[in-house]
């Protein structure tokens, strides 16, 4: 089973985006396009997977920021860090 991904303490080379497909937007914990024009995806629940140009739109990255004295990097905006974040109840 995959590791979930912490919006507050993002793995080195993630990149946090937003994906434009069929279904509506999609937020996700990194993504990459590949020389070949796929997409490359991990979802904040640790699943990773690959869309085809025609599956996917426009690709919005977020911002991200360093803090602890630059050890960490974390989803910079509050809303879309507590978006990613799994809903227990104890994370607002």
């Amino acid at each position: 089973m995959s590791e979930r991904v912490d919006p507050r303490d993002l793995p080195g080379g993630y990149s946090p985006a937003f994906i434009e497909t069929r279904d509506g937007l999609v937020y996700v914990a990194d993504a990459t396009v590949r020389e070949t024009g796929w997409l490359e995806f991990t979802e904040w629940s640790g699943t990773s997977g690959l869309l085809p140009p025609r599956e996917c739109g426009k690709v919005k990255f977020v911002a991200t920021e360093r803090y602890e004295d630059q050890l960490k990097r974390r989803v910079a905006d509050t809303d879309r860090l507590e978006q990613a974040l799994p809903d227990t109840g104890l994370n607002r």
